[in-house]
């Protein structure tokens, strides 16, 4: 490559082309492979150069051989940083860690030395190890490691390697015979919940004057500031933060004072012009109008009408294979989750209020089966959270700002009684919730598909099982950054690109994306955003101080004849 191109190449990247350069004669089959980047035409790119001083390109996969992307920074920083603290841990509480576990010192040796090997291979840029735990989900992911174009950390696909360097640390616990159980981020997910009792109990008391029966406009209006409330507690993400704790502000930053009050609702408001593509209310229309004609479609089935009897409702029968269901058996609205702690939360607030509206019947939280980037919720979690909820103990007094002095002959102003918070609303919701889950309105699902390293494009080839699964939701509600990535199949698409194209195809259901933005790609901005953004702080996506929530109302069902029926093929057949 001649200095001049070399130089041109640097110069674009460093200061950011447009849009509207970048995207100039994309050609969607030649612009997605690792032989070109963009400079303006396309320059090839020699081969054995596999790290290059440049962001990701557009319309090219995130990967870490571009030295100014967050997927680079993540592998060589934020991972091992992570992975370094797991040592730690069981390093330093190796007392506590061996008493719950009933663990040995030799399990808490294998395991450090288990991860400081992983640790290694992945700054070194190691090819990837073969899983050797004997189990069919294992076993996929060995064919997925061997079919990789290229198996190595930084050259991979980031989605890839993030979510291998995970599955590895799950592996690490499942070969010690006393830590098979063991999550090592425990202890971070609890402290991140408890230290968050302040905003839930303010939330709580809000919430339970959103559940009542409301008008059509009071409904409207709740519905988009519990969005917005489940929008901006995704900046609580403990993998973005390296596993620190993170404080929920409009700021960033900052301890709490004595009179100093976070309302997140109040921060809702002061974040307004954050929100940088803003569904909410075309999404609130949808779900509301999806929900009144699946319910009539319900209401009419034949099964619905052989099982009815003058003074009970039932639902129809179960139907054992998805693939042959023609309509939905239940109003239900999923939510693929995120964190876990006051992120969770918020989500369940939402799920109350969808439900004592009646907007729907059932809410399906999907989680992921084992500890996964940090703060993700498990189900240990999902029920630690709700019990948590339900035995609250917090009560905090604030003591009133206080008056100016009288100027004499003024009469002085009376003291304001000092502000109380406590729980005891919180602890009420935390109870419904434990009533939700035991009767079924709320259900906790933990497909594998969400622990694989595939994006969603690709559900329909890895797990038609679980497409068929959400296709009769009135939506999907994905949260956060990671399953943003997926929902845009890990591509650095140009930022103009509207959310259904983005997409590429992946549409079982209505989909709702809340996201703080924590990485370096985005789709459905207003022309000139990204460039006026660009242009202040390169580094402005991923600070998590931006949000958007998108929507994509189509649907594309998988047919019947598509694929077998994974686990009802027996029953089918």
């Amino acid at each position: 490559m001649s200095s001049t191109s070399a130089n041109r190449i640097s110069k674009v990247n460093s200061k950011g082309s447009s849009v509207s350069e970048r995207a100039e004669n994309v050609d969607e089959d030649t612009s997605t492979t690792a032989d070109f980047i963009y400079g303006g035409p396309f320059i090839k790119v020699d081969k054995e150069a596999k790290f290059l001083n440049t962001v990701t390109p557009f319309n090219m996969q995130l990967q870490g051989t571009f030295k100014k992307s967050f997927a680079y920074y993540s592998l060589k920083e934020r991972l091992p940083i992570i992975l370094t603290k797991v040592i730690d841990y069981l390093s330093r509480e190796s007392s506590k860690i061996k008493s719950l576990h009933k663990a040995s010192d030799e399990d808490i040796r294998g395991l450090i030395q288990y991860i400081t090997k992983l640790k290694n291979d992945l700054v070194t840029n190691k090819k990837y190890d073969q899983l050797t735990v004997d189990t069919p989900e294992a076993k996929r992911w060995n064919q997925w490691i061997y079919n990789a174009e290229s198996p190595y950390y930084f050259t991979n696909i980031w989605v890839f390697s993030e979510c291998y360097v995970y599955r590895r640390l799950r592996e690490g616990c499942e070969l010690s015979k006393g830590l098979s159980d063991f999550d090592p981020f425990d202890e971070q997910k609890d402290k991140s919940f408890t230290n968050s009792l302040e905003p839930m109990c303010l939330v709580a008391d809000k919430l339970v004057n959103m559940l009542p029966a409301s008008d059509k406009d009071k409904r409207k209006q709740d519905f988009i500031t519990l969005l917005k409330l489940c929008l901006w507690s995704n900046k609580c993400d403990l993998s973005l933060s390296m596993g620190e704790e993170v404080t929920l502000n409009s700021e960033g930053g900052g301890a709490s004072q004595t009179r100093f009050i976070m309302d997140p609702l109040e921060m809702i408001v002061n974040l307004k012009d954050k929100v940088l593509v803003d569904d909410s209310s075309k999404i609130c229309d949808a779900v509301c109008t999806r929900a009144e004609n699946l319910s009539k479609t319900i209401e009419a089935s034949p099964e619905v009408q052989e099982n009815r009897t003058e003074d009970q409702e039932t639902d129809p029968p179960q139907i054992p294979c998805p693939a042959k269901m023609t309509s939905p058996q239940t109003v239900t609205f999923d939510i693929i989750c995120d964190n876990s702690g006051y992120e969770l939360f918020t989500d369940l607030c939402l799920a109350h209020f969808l439900v004592s509206q009646g907007i729907v019947k059932k809410v399906r939280f999907h989680v992921k089966r084992i500890p996964w980037f940090v703060s993700d919720v498990t189900p240990r979690d999902f029920r630690y959270v709700i019990s948590s909820c339900a035995n609250a103990k917090f009560n905090r007094e604030i003591p009133p700002e206080p008056k100016p002095a009288a100027a004499e002959g003024e009469a002085s102003a009376d003291d304001e009684p000092p502000r109380v918070i406590n729980a005891e609303n919180l602890r009420q919701l935390g109870v419904a919730w434990e009533k939700f889950v035991e009767d079924g309105v709320f259900v906790v699902m933990c497909d594998d598909f969400w622990t694989s390293p595939h994006v969603y494009r690709d559900m329909r080839k890895y797990d038609p099982s679980l497409y068929r699964k959400l296709q009769f939701a009135v939506a999907l509600l994905f949260k956060g950054d990671l399953n943003y990535r997926k929902l845009l199949c890990e591509k650095n698409c140009v930022p103009t690109v509207g959310f259904e194209t983005a997409l590429q195809g992946f549409m079982p259901a209505p989909i709702v994306a809340l996201r703080t933005v924590k990485a370096d790609l985005i789709c459905g901005l207003p022309p000139g955003m990204w460039e006026k953004f660009n242009q202040i702080d390169e580094k402005w996506m991923e600070t998590g101080n931006y949000g958007v929530i998108q929507f994509c109302d189509k649907v594309v069902p998988l047919p019947e004849s598509y694929s077998p029926s994974g686990e009802w093929e027996d029953t089918c057949l």
